[in-house]
This record gives structure tokens, sequence and C-alpha cells, in this order.
């Protein structure tokens, strides 16, 4: 009963006040030629909770990323990442396309 009280009162919430994902896309470390690391894309600050992230090399959709738990701070706004192990290439762009409310937004790898 009291779960679902919570649950009833996180809806409610979330639904008075939509707020679009603040994104990053970025390596756990500098990026060196040759050198593996991890490209990881970053939402925060967003509700309601639906989100998909996918993270792209070259428009190509990575399908072995993980992704963390779904988690919430203390103002009912959620966060998420997802991840890869690799070693970048300076030849290929890395993306993460982020759809939260019916919309998709690109957001791009900004640096080598």
């Amino acid at each position: 009963m009291m779960r679902s009280l919570i649950l009833l009162s996180m809806g409610l919430l979330c639904a008075a006040n939509p707020s679009p994902p603040q994104v990053v896309v970025y390596t756990y470390k500098p990026m060196e030629k040759g050198e593996t690391n991890t490209l990881l894309c970053h939402a925060k600050e967003f509700n309601p909770p639906n989100i998909e992230l996918q993270l792209y090399a070259d428009g190509n959709p990575f399908s072995d990323a993980n992704q963390t738990d779904l988690s919430f701070e203390s103002n009912w706004k959620f966060k998420l990442t997802t991840f890869i192990e690799l070693i970048p290439r300076e030849d290929v762009e890395y993306s993460c396309h982020v759809t939260h409310m019916g919309r998709t937004n690109i957001y791009k790898l900004e640096s080598f």
C-alpha cells in the first residue's frame, strides 16, 4: 500500500513538472591514440523518467553499451548514464541520441 502511494505521488510530480535532460558526452580520461577509454553519455535533471540513451559511432549504434540504473535526486529530477569501453579513433564521430518526451536530440563528443 505504501509503495503504491509513493509511486502514485512520484507519477503526479513527474507529470506536473516536465523538464528536458541536460546531456553531456565525454570520455572517462583524456583520449590518447591507441589507448582504451570509456565513452559516456550522461543525462540529468530530466522529468518524467521515460528516456532512451543510445551511443553511436559514425551514425551506427553500439549494440553492447552498458547503462546505469535510473536514479533520482531529492528534487525528483532523474539521471541516467550509458557507456562503452573502446579504443577511440580520430576519424570516427561519436555521438549520443537522447529520446525524451517524444523528441530525439543528438549530442556529439566534442574533442579527441
